[in-house]
């Protein structure tokens, strides 16, 4: 490891700052190998890994340092991220506890906040939001007059759930490390966009038609109320195992208490009650656990088999079987802060089954956030999280964002770069839900336009719309990109729907021969009904495969054509 010496004396002089306030300190600590690397991992999540320069960068409490220092390894404090965090959490612990929002980060929704927005889209849309409570907190197992109850938001249009029984459905978890701000506040603006936008907003409209969202905007609230009070809190409240943990550190690691593979790699969570990646006594012990579980599983039969969740369990609980390729939804445990897509395996650095599907369709992801996709193995050992669970015991696939920023992100930062350029990215992976193993080989249509928005009966419309097989993040590794093949519309159903018919479209240049391309056709709309029509427009490339559609909303008038 590396040493320096003419250093020590500052950073003990910092830690002894630190200790004092009991505040947190940003540090650089240097690593030599791998398995030094998974010792960092195993004490401090989320790290971000700079492998080049075998550096980590971590929110280090005083009681960290010290960890560091005894193992011998080198770091700095960045005094400055230091000075801007310490201030901060000093603002937030001085503030009220039951302030409305979160003193610095107007753009940051409270648990009781996010909770009113929840209440007043299914109030406002009870067609297209409705919320389930899923079962209780910790803190509220203990005293019903404390704690909250932990609620999901599903989103869709109930009016087709008859005809669709079994809509394909996107899961995502907000914040289940409770001081990773942004995550919770990107989920409810995810639902706010899809149900505000509903009948205006073309693609909202025909996801939430053909889909169901299920949200989890606050994973973990009795955590992210001591977060939003200016503790650098990551765990639960549970303090039934703590021991003798100081009043900064017990809690258990929901991340690292979920079932599949618990307690599996070395290093991948810890059996000390106070550390930060505690996984639990047991595998699912903790109520937050145990609800989430029930919720996107169901519960697990003599036979094995989960049953009564979102997602069906269509795989064995072991290392070797693959998921089928028309497997339907997508789960995301959406984290802060490392600029990361991550998909399994967590613990071995074996490949999932399933591993080029899930790569493809992480790549894709990657493009719109602009972030680094990678199996999350790759970065350091993990075990009993969320990703592994769901598709190592069900089959759907899983993926984890690391959101870039910092923890408590500016909201300058979140509201100008992580927040839209991370809807773009759901709003794709919303497109995928039919199958999400198949469509992201196939080329993307990004945009879908109309000649006219509303047209007399009898009058044909001009369908344009641009399909593009590129857009991969190809920054670690590469996906084969190809030429564009053929592009087809279908008038008032998704490809996929029984009777769906076919409209071929020409390439606007005339001919077929690029990886992206402007395409155009007409769509005659006599004998059409008056009222909306939607057109849904989908690309096939040079392979053979067809990739994630899109579509555009028209309206046919009474009278006809003169």
């Amino acid at each position: 490891m590396r040493f320096q010496h003419a250093a020590l004396p500052l950073l003990l002089a910092l830690s002894v700052s630190a200790a004092a306030a009991d505040l947190p300190v940003f540090v650089t600590a240097h690593y030599d190998n791998p398995a030094q690397l998974q010792r960092l991992a195993s004490r401090f999540q989320h790290l971000i890994v700079d492998r080049e320069s075998k550096t980590v960068k971590v929110e280090a409490m005083p009681e960290d340092l010290t960890a560091l220092r005894n193992a011998g390894f080198d770091y700095r404090v960045d005094q400055d991220a230091t000075d801007q965090l310490q201030r901060l959490q000093t603002s937030l612990q001085g503030s009220l506890r039951g302030a409305k929002s979160i003193p610095g980060f107007s753009c940051f929704r409270t648990v009781e906040e996010t909770y009113t927005t929840m209440d007043q889209l299914a109030q406002s849309k009870p067609n297209l939001a409705r919320i389930v409570n899923i079962g209780p907190t910790w803190q509220k197992t203990r005293n019903p007059a404390t704690g909250y109850d932990m609620r999901a938001l599903r989103i869709s249009n109930t009016a087709t759930d008859v005809a669709l029984p079994n809509k394909p459905t996107l899961v995502l978890f907000g914040s289940i490390h409770a001081r990773e701000y942004a995550p919770a506040e990107l989920v409810t603006r995810f639902a706010e966009g899809l149900v505000n936008g509903y009948g205006t907003d073309a693609e909202a409209t025909w996801l939430l038609d053909n889909f169901a969202f299920q949200l989890i905007l606050q994973a973990n609230p009795d955590g992210r109320k001591k977060a939003e009070a200016g503790a650098s809190w990551r765990k639960n409240v549970n303090n039934s195992n703590g021991g003798s943990c100081s009043a900064s550190s017990y809690g258990t690691d929901l991340n690292r208490n979920f079932p599949f593979h618990w307690n599996s790699a070395a290093g991948g969570s810890s059996g000390n009650r106070c550390a930060e990646t505690y996984r639990g006594p047991t595998p699912t012990s903790d109520p937050e656990t145990q609800n989430l579980m029930r919720l996107v599983a169901g519960t697990r039969g003599s036979n094995g088999v989960y049953s009564g969740g979102i997602f069906p369990d269509r795989r064995s609980d072991d290392l070797t079987g693959a998921a089928p390729t028309d497997y339907q939804g997508v789960f995301i445990d959406i984290h802060s802060a490392a600029d990361l897509v991550l998909w399994p395996w967590g613990d071995t650095s074996s490949l999932a089954p399933n591993n080029a599907a899930l790569q493809t369709l992480g790549r894709r992801m990657a493009y719109f956030n602009n972030y680094k996709p990678q199996r999350s193995a790759a970065l350091y050992a993990t075990d009993g999280t969320t990703l592994d669970t769901f598709y190592g015991l069900l089959g759907v696939p899983a993926y984890a964002f690391e959101l870039g920023g910092s923890f408590f992100e500016n909201c300058n930062s979140f509201t100008g770069t992580t927040l839209p350029k991370n809807l773009k990215t759901l709003r794709y992976v919303a497109r995928s839900l039919w199958a999400p193993y198949t469509l992201p080989s196939g080329p993307d249509t990004t945009a879908v336009n109309v000649s006219s928005a509303t047209v007399p009966a009898g009058t044909p419309v001009t369908i344009t719309a641009n399909i593009n097989d590129s857009l991969f993040q190809q920054n670690n590794g590469t996906e084969p990109v190809q030429n564009i093949a053929s592009a087809r519309a279908y008038l008032d159903a998704p490809p996929w729907a029984s009777g769906a018919v076919p409209i071929a479209l020409s390439a606007s240049d005339g001919s077929f021969n690029s990886s992206n391309e402007n395409v155009s056709g007409s769509i005659s709309t006599t004998g059409l009904s008056p009222g909306v029509h939607i057109v849904y427009v989908q690309g096939t490339d040079a392979s053979g495969k067809p990739g994630t559609p899109n579509a555009v909303r028209f309206t046919v008038g009474g009278g006809a054509a003169r």
